[in-house]
């Protein structure tokens, strides 16, 4: 076995999606060195591993399938919107960088890395995320940093990972558990995956952040519709809120006994509809689609509430920064992958637990996060596309049925 092979069996999805991302940025904290030695030194690596498999890939690079092709589409129409508002447009004084466009041009180049190979959805590669994701969460547990005021009640994992991205890795490894307990059973299958569950679920909890939670229920619905059916999904979900409903004082007892104040959070949102003022901020940058709704206005709100900062939000940020040239595709585009995605869960594709992770990271688009600098999706959306259902195979043996 050549190390091409071993690389992109065991290490190629850690590498690019949080795990050793995580274990790596704990270094500068131990040893006091400034965090972005590290950053920047990752960056180099995975920069360095995409331009070697893009290189060698196999199929030649004219044959994009359509999906492809509405990919290089879109992410070409955001590069040139950027680079006008970076280097041609009379922007807003502190706002926009080059780095910002170096870092997009990087997204694209690591997401062309990620092309369908069957070796990305092996075992070894999913195994190897579990395991490298929970360590760095077991460690986070131990090492977490109090969030800088005014927030409360909320830890960031290290100096570099937040506590909104912190909160988001829990749900990762809660939702490739879930994953994991249904479809690949082995001796200790039932006692590990729950475990590395409620590992994922404690750190959502001692993160703080609200949007893992909503996204953990929302991708967790979707699957269970997607691989069971429709009745049968109606029933898991119902067992699981039931579930849910008796240990509701466990979760409380445990978010204080963290000194987490998920739950407060939680309840302030259901109770008075509190949205951290992202309703205004929507409002605001789609105020600025509109004034110039056919080619966009500008990569980050120009001015008003969240001036400087992107609108949290996929689908308003890809309006207001390309109108509808943009816009309209980016929506088609979206549109097909969760349509595959929905039909690569049903078929139960080898695929599946990296669908789920790329669900989760577009639901967290809709709170949070920016295209700009979503690495995670736009190289999974690129990876979904590029799936062809006449070369897949289908997990026919040590599988669960439900």
């Amino acid at each position: 076995m050549n190390l091409y092979k071993i690389y992109k069996e065991n290490f190629h999805f850690s590498l690019n999606f949080y795990s050793i991302f995580l274990l790596v940025t704990f270094i500068p904290d131990i040893l006091g060195l400034p965090p972005s030695i590290v950053n920047y030194g990752l960056w180099v690596i995975k920069s360095a591993t995409a331009i070697w498999l893009v290189i060698l890939y196999k199929k030649k690079w004219f044959l994009l399938n359509w999906g492809e092709q509405l990919f290089i589409f879109v992410s070409f129409v955001y590069l040139v919107n950027i680079f006008i508002d970076v280097f041609w447009q009379k922007y807003p004084v502190d706002m926009g960088t080059p780095i910002d466009l170096i870092g997009f041009c990087l997204s694209i180049l690591i997401a062309l890395a990620f092309r369908y190979d069957k070796a990305f959805v092996s075992k070894k590669s999913y195994f190897f995320f579990l395991i490298s994701l929970s360590i760095g969460l077991f460690i986070a547990f131990f090492l977490a940093k109090e969030s800088p005021l005014p927030l409360i009640g909320r830890f960031d994992a290290n100096s570099t990972v937040n506590t909104i991205n912190y909160g988001q890795m829990g749900c990762s490894l809660a939702l490739i558990s879930i994953y994991g307990f249904l479809n690949y059973p082995f001796k200790y299958s039932r006692l590990l995956f729950p475990v590395l569950f409620l590992l994922g679920i404690i750190s959502i909890m001692k993160a703080g952040s609200r949007s893992p939670v909503v996204v953990l229920l929302l991708v967790t619905i979707f699957y269970f519709f997607a691989k069971s059916g429709l009745l049968k999904g109606f029933f898991l979900v119902g067992c699981s809120v039931i579930v849910l409903f008796f240990s509701i004082d466990f979760l409380i007892e445990l978010s204080e006994a963290l000194g987490s104040e998920i739950v407060t959070r939680l309840l302030s949102a259901i109770e008075t509809g509190e949205t951290s003022g992202r309703d205004l901020i929507y409002e605001n940058a789609i105020g600025h689609f509109l004034d110039s709704p056919v080619f966009g206005n500008y990569y980050l709100i120009p001015s008003g509430i969240a001036k400087g900062y992107y609108p949290h939000n996929f689908f308003i940020e890809a309006f207001m920064t390309t109108g509808i040239l943009g816009g309209i595709p980016f929506t088609i585009m979206i549109a097909i992958i969760v349509f595959k995605s929905y039909n690569l869960l049903s078929k139960r594709h080898p695929s599946g637990w990296i669908v789920l992770l790329f669900l989760q990271i577009l639901i967290f688009g809709m709170f949070s996060s920016s295209l700009y600098s979503s690495q995670d999706f736009w190289a999974l959306s690129f990876f979904i596309l590029s799936i062809n259902f006449s070369e897949s195979r289908t997990i026919r043996s040590k599988q669960v049925t439900i």
